[in-house]
């Protein structure tokens, strides 16, 4: 693989614990009492977008406030180990890294900045470009055409079904994240547990 489009939570940044500390957060004020490992499920195997749903709740307002109580935190998530020098890999076979995030272009470039890595990426799609949200693959037909991305020698990287979906449309090759073994049956064209493993993608043809 050349080019990498990446998804950005629980992909490159261990960003769930605090997403799912917020979320449980805003179900508390609107009087819902939830197991954690629930809510944990349904952002894996779906999204912040189906806890809305299960539970009947507005997606803008809910999206809002669980992103502000996120960003309020005193932890920072933290990138995976071996990102750097994956991102750093990818450049040195001369490909391109692109983010493509359901969460907003301004938290996501907060959180690259904090351990110095906005600059290893060519672009990020986020919420503010309003495109469809995955599996839809719009966002991802953006970047190929404004970039004129090779379709077989470009990969999207994800940790959950919609990612795979998403680059499967789009027509790219896919490859599924899976660092908990959380989720199952999940049919991409790779498979990595870490960023040593994914390290291996450069050299794929």
């Amino acid at each position: 693989m050349k080019d990498f489009i990446w998804d950005f939570d629980g992909t490159l940044f261990d960003t769930y614990p605090n997403m799912l500390k917020a979320i449980l957060k805003v179900l508390q004020e609107e009087g819902i009492s939830a197991e954690g490992e629930n809510i944990y499920r349904l952002l894996k195997e779906k999204s912040s977008k189906a806890v809305t749903q299960h539970y009947q709740l507005d997606f803008t307002d809910f999206s809002h406030r669980f992103h502000k109580y996120e960003n309020e935190m005193e932890k920072w998530p933290h990138p995976f180990a071996y990102v750097t020098e994956m991102l750093i890999a990818v450049q040195k076979n001369g490909g391109r890294n692109f983010i493509m995030t359901h969460r907003t272009v301004s938290s996501t470039k907060k959180l690259l900045g904090h351990y110095q890595l906005t600059d290893f990426f060519v672009e990020i799609v986020g919420e503010e470009n309003n495109f469809a949200r995955k599996p839809d693959p719009e966002a991802l037909l953006y970047l190929v055409t404004k970039y004129h991305l090779p379709k077989k020698q470009t990969v999207m990287i994800g940790d959950r079904l919609l990612d795979i979906v998403a680059g499967k449309e789009a027509g790219l090759k896919t490859c599924f994240f899976d660092n908990e073994g959380l989720l199952e049956n999940i049919s991409a064209d790779y498979y990595a547990t870490d960023f040593l493993q994914l390290q291996n993608l450069i050299s794929e043809s």
